[in-house]
């Protein structure tokens, strides 16, 4: 049993097809079947089901990957532990993030980051909030920066504060009429909204898999609102955008509002008598080892934003 040989299996359980894997690791199909065999003739037992389309584990082949995963976290952990002892202060850190949130949020952080660890190099994984999660079990990334209710996320994961957001709801004044205003704006509040009145009112949706989505919808069923004229779009930006043409409304949190000016700019709502807000955290593996320069960037993060609230 090599390293090698784990990140084969793997692959081919990740990828559900022994073609697919092969092309993920930019091997041919044959010898990635060799290794499968090799492998299974070792240990003396079937680890895939091969008849099946996608390829699926044996109970024999869920406990092998279950504890090739852990071979080499132990092994990248003392790799990363041992480039510490040695202060060379090189290496690399897996990064992911929901799309957008990085361009908000790393320019803020990355000059005093790369002033510090000038060799380590930053790899960014941009994608939706699902599939971070599942990149973070796999050990595709190393730490992941994501909104939400840390209840939702799996129990092997770690969470650290890093701030807290505002949610507003964004429409066009087009759109909201006074009888839908329950409390004017001030110097300190936005406008209240009666969200019971917005039935009718077409909504700015986020696509399936980020969380924006999940968390605009729970808000909106508690309102008793199931939109029939919806527009899905895959950026917080986008959708700011569009409700501000009074195109419809959108739930969304307020790192899409700031690059457009801020609720100063923006035709921003409460829907909440108390103001509502989400967590954004850090997330790792339970006992993963976090480097100096990956301790480092989430002490920046914290440093930076929770200032902001």
């Amino acid at each position: 049993m090599d390293f090698k040989e784990l990140k084969y299996m793997i692959a081919v359980a990740e990828c559900g097809s022994v073609t697919a894997a092969a092309k993920k690791l930019y091997i041919s199909q044959p010898s990635l079947s060799y290794v499968i065999s090799k492998v299974e003739e070792d240990l003396g037992v079937r680890l895939f089901d091969r008849s099946r389309s996608p390829v699926t584990l044996t109970y024999a082949g869920k406990r092998y990957i279950e504890s090739a995963r852990q071979i080499l976290e132990i092994n990248d952990n003392l790799r990363k532990e041992f480039e510490d002892i040695l202060n060379e202060e090189a290496g690399e850190i897996d990064l992911g993030i929901p799309t957008e949130r990085a361009g908000y949020m790393l320019p803020r952080v990355l000059e005093k980051f790369r002033r510090s660890f000038p060799k380590v190099n930053l790899r960014l994984r941009e994608t939706r909030s699902v599939q971070i999660i599942r990149d973070l079990e796999n050990g595709n990334i190393d730490i992941a920066i994501l909104p939400g209710d840390p209840g939702d996320l799996p129990e092997r994961f770690e969470t650290e504060l890093i701030c807290r957001e505002h949610l507003y709801l964004v429409a066009g004044r087009d759109l909201i009429t006074k009888d839908m205003i329950l409390e004017k704006g001030n110097d300190h509040k936005l406008p209240l909204v009666d969200l019971h009145k917005m039935r009718n009112i077409p909504f700015i949706l986020m696509s399936e898999g980020q969380y924006i989505r999940k968390y605009a919808e729970r808000i909106l069923r508690e309102a008793g609102i199931e939109p029939e004229d919806t527009t899905i779009v895959t950026s917080g930006i986008t959708a700011v955008q569009l409700a501000k043409e009074s195109l419809g409304a959108t739930i969304i949190s307020e790192r899409a509002v700031i690059p457009l000016g801020g609720t100063g700019e923006i035709p921003c709502y409460r829907y909440s008598r108390s103001d509502d807000k989400w967590d954004v955290r850090v997330v790792y593996r339970k006992g993963a080892y976090l480097s100096r320069s990956a301790r480092f960037l989430i002490d920046l993060l914290k440093e930076e934003f929770d200032k902001d609230h």
